[in-house]
């Protein structure tokens, strides 16, 4: 077992939040799609162990509020809520995964740090532009349509952490190349592995912090980050 999988492991028996989380997961995924693991074990690396995977970039980030993009069943941003501590507001705008979200946190008592909305991040931008020290996202598009959805939600010197398994040059590229529209630089890049020597999986996760202003008005419509990306 790895270092990380039994700090995962001992996280786990600290927060049993973590285990209730992915077992409610598990459960409403019988009728309900949410995730394609369906092993409680599989479930423990691939969801948990990899949320925390990112603790050491968003531990880096300045303090305040953080945010998860495409939050899904809550992965990243529940494991992340509850290990550092941070307001956390999970961006799910699929009607049946916000009203799981919205479940697990009335049903556990989170609703003072965590807060759900079925809002699209373009439209939460609207109302909470630069409310943000962190943004996190796991997987849910490409760089270029990633940091632009980031951009408008962070505070200036806020971070977005993104976690991609082993994305493209070609990605990478477009990715820095719409970071310098968004006023981001790159500031780290951090390759690690999930699971035994056996399934091991490798996994990227790098960090953008806003170095200022873009020079075009942020949020565009809903949609346009992905129909027409900056890279």
């Amino acid at each position: 077992m790895s270092d990380r999988m039994l700090r995962s492991e001992e996280f786990c028996q600290k927060q049993p939040l973590l285990l209730e989380h992915l077992k409610a997961v598990l459960t409403y995924n019988q009728t309900k799609n949410l995730t394609s693991i369906s092993d409680l074990a599989a479930g423990k690396v691939l969801h948990i162990e990899d949320s925390l995977a990112i603790l050491p970039e968003v531990e880096k980030a300045p303090s305040g509020a953080l945010a998860d993009l495409g939050s899904g069943a809550g992965y990243p941003g529940i494991p992340l809520a509850l290990a550092t501590g941070r307001q956390t507001t999970l961006i799910e705008a699929n009607k049946k995964k916000a009203a799981f979200l919205q479940g697990f946190v009335s049903d556990n008592d989170l609703a003072d740090q965590v807060t759900v909305t079925e809002l699209r991040s373009e439209e939460l931008a609207q109302t909470h532009a630069g409310s943000f020290a962190v943004v996190t996202a796991r997987a849910v598009a490409e760089l270029p349509v990633l940091l632009e959805l980031a951009a408008p939600l962070l505070s200036e010197g806020g971070h977005f952490v993104a976690m991609k398994g082993r994305p493209e040059e070609s990605e990478l590229l477009r990715g820095n190349q719409a970071a310098e529209k968004l006023c981001f630089s790159l500031v780290s890049k951090r390759s690690y592995s999930l699971g035994d020597q056996e399934n091991k999986q490798q996994r990227c996760v790098l960090v953008y912090e806003k170095r200022g202003q873009s020079s075009f008005t942020l949020p565009r419509r809903p949609g346009m980050a992905a129909k027409r990306p900056l890279a």
